[in-house]
This record gives structure tokens, C-alpha cells and sequence, in this order.
């Protein structure tokens, strides 16, 4: 019911996803809490006659029944099929990834589609059949918003952004890890979603509203307990590793999760996947959109943190033609009160 996707991609391999939820919407999403065996396969043409690797994973229920699989072993710069099975007869729709250049490569392109801030309510995500269709796409990054927290809204009620609600969010604002578990699998539902996980693998980053409006560090936009805040956020965290195709290496701990990451297309690209809200300073000017506060006052203000900065630092250059920080903050200025 939610589809298949896959992230990450090495010149040897990705990660390929599913979760096992027949009825998506409802308490563990209408799975036993048991741990399930998932098959996998990998194959060089989307009948399958190929078959280059092939394995099990479990589908445990701590982890919301999804599988996250690290697939190696393949060959650099090449398109791959992949699908899922249960008892050899459940099967899974078909995925599509490709694998990064060689480290020592020089391609001549690489095509990246980018998309985020998909509020379910206010859209039927018609862009994403467009992207899904795009030829010869490497790689696509999502810099975030892959879900919205706040509760439902009527139809045609003007949302805050403008647009009017079209569709309706289940319950109202999510708290809990099975509030955020139902919320993705509510977006994870759309038919044109999927079909985009199953077309490319994505790069999948996180802003905002995947925990709450305008939170920072372990601060939010209404004033709560910081030690209460990082419940909540320890919950959108672990949902949000649950439904992306990212590595073992983003599965979260106590202390909040390393969504910063980096991805290498040989010696034309390296792709910095930023996180832009664990580690930042509290908006210094509030939440409005108002002119910049006095920069003297807030010189110590951060968005990376001083750990992810000598990160970033330390993996510009090294012979790449390009670097591409992977982010959702504009740089540059940005005109709102144009005719468009």
C-alpha cells in the first residue's frame, strides 16, 4: 500500500525500501506486532531474468514493519530494477534505481530533480507525475516538508500559506510516534508519490514541518519544555527514518539523529546533504517574515553547529568540479511582492 522507494545511491550500490502495512491508516498499520521475513532482488532489467543479488530482510515491528535494505555489489553508473516479496507470492510494484559514477569518472551530466514542501492538504501532488516521468534522472533530492503536522482542515478553507485545503489531513496536530506514522503513511498513499519513489532514488533531507513549524535545535514555536520537545522530536525523528530510503547510518538515537551525509557522482559532483534545523539557533527575529534583526546582535548565531560546519569544510574540493549543498534556505535574495 505505501510503495517502494530507494536512496542514497554508491558507485556499488543504494538503499531499497519498503514498510508492510495493509490497512496504512489504522494501529500499526493493520500489521501483527511480529517481526515478518521481506525478500529482495535486484536485477539488470525490470523482468527479472537477471537476478545480480537477492537476500531477506525483517520487517520488525519497532520499526514500524519497514525494511531498509544496503544493497553493494553492483556495478557503477548503471540502472537496476528491484522489488519485495512475502512468501515468495506477495509482490511488491517494481523500483527503478541507478547507481553512482566510479570515484575516478567523469561523467558528462548528472540530472537531479528537486522538489519538498508538499502540504497534502493543499495539492494533489500532480508535479510529481511530471517528475516521475522525466528521462535519465540520477538522483532526486527532497529538501524537506515530506509531511505537514498540523491537524485537518475544512475543504475550501484558505490554508496559511493561501491555497485552499483540497483534501484533508487524518486527526489533527501529531504528538505521538503513531500520529507521525499515520501522517506519512497518509502522504505515502498518493498514487503519483509512489510512482516517484518507484522512478529514481531520492536524496531525502528534512526541514520544519516533518517535527513542528519553525522548531530549532530543540526549541519550538510555542514556548514548551525543551525536555518535553525532544519527545515529540525524538518521535518525528524515528518516523521519519521509518519511511525514507536513507542508510542505517540516519537511524536515530536519544540523542537526535546525523542526517548529514554526503553523496559522490565521480569527479564532477559531490552532493552535501545539510541539516539545517538539529543544530541551528532559534530564529533570531521570531517567526514573521520581517526585515533581518541587527547582525551585531547575533553574531554566535548558527544553522550547521560548529561539528557539521568542519564536516562541510572538511569534504569541499578534493577534485570535484562541483559541490552542491543539498539544503532548503534560500541564498540569494528572493523577491515576494513580484507580479508572479
Amino acid at each position: 500500500m505505501l510503495g517502494v522507494a530507494s536512496g542514497d545511491p554508491w558507485p556499488d550500490g543504494f538503499v531499497i525500501w519498503t514498510r508492510l502495512a495493509p490497512r496504512p491508516l489504522d494501529e500499526h498499520g493493520g500489521m501483527p506486532t511480529a517481526a515478518v521475513p521481506v525478500r529482495w532482488e535486484v536485477s539488470e532489467d525490470e523482468r527479472f531474468s537477471r537476478v545480480v543479488r537477492k537476500g531477506e530482510a525483517i520487517a520488525r515491528p519497532e520499526l514500524a514493519h519497514a525494511v531498509h535494505v544496503e544493497v553493494d555489489g553492483l556495478l557503477p553508473h548503471r540502472t537496476y530494477w528491484y522489488r519485495f516479496s512475502i512468501a515468495g507470492t506477495d509482490v511488491s510494484p517494481v523500483g527503478r534505481a541507478r547507481t553512482a559514477p566510479a570515484p575516478g569518472d567523469l561523467p558528462d551530466r548528472v540530472r537531479i530533480g528537486v522538489a519538498g514542501c508538499q502540504h497534502y492538504e493543499t495539492g494533489y501532488f500532480d508535479a510529481w507525475r511530471h517528475l516521475s516521468a522525466e528521462p535519465d534522472l540520477d538522483l532526486i533530492f527532497h529538501y524537506g516538508d515530506y509531511i505537514y503536522e498540523g491537524g485537518g482542515r475544512s475543504l475550501g478553507e484558505p490554508s496559511p500559506g493561501a491555497a485552499k485545503v483540497v483534501r484533508q489531513h487524518v486527526g489533527g496536530e501529531i504528538y505521538s510516534l503513531d500520529d507521525y506514522r499515520r501522517r506519512y503513511a497518509l502522504y505515502k498513499c498518493d498514487p503519483q508519490l509512489q510512482a516517484a519513489h518507484a522512478a529514481c532514488a531520492f536524496a531525502a533531507s528534512f526541514d520544519d514541518h516533518e517535527v513542528d513549524n519553525n522548531w530549532a535545535g530543540v526549541i519550538d514555536q510555542d514556548g514548551t519544555d525543551p525536555g518535553l520537545f525532544m519527545l515529540r522530536r525524538a518521535a518525528a525523528f524515528q518516523a521519519w527514518y521509518e519511511h525514507m530510503p536513507v542508510r542505517r547510518a540516519q537511524l536515530p538515537t536519544l540523542s537526535g539523529v546525523t542526517a548529514y551525509r554526503r553523496l559522490d557522482y565521480g569527479r564532477l559532483l559531490r552532493v552535501h546533504v545539510l541539516d539545517t534545523r538539529s543544530h541551528r539557533s532559534d530564529q533570531p527575529c521570531n517567526d514573521g517574515k520581517i526585515k533581518a534583526c541587527p547582525p551585531e546582535a547575533h553574531v554566535s548565531s548558527t544553522l550547521l553547529g560548529a561539528v557539521q560546519e568542519q564536516w562541510l569544510d572538511e569534504g569541499l574540493g578534493h577534485g570535484r568540479a562541483w559541490n552542491l549543498l543539498a539544503q532548503q534556505i534560500l541564498v540569494m535574495p528572493y523577491d515576494r511582492s513580484g507580479p508572479n
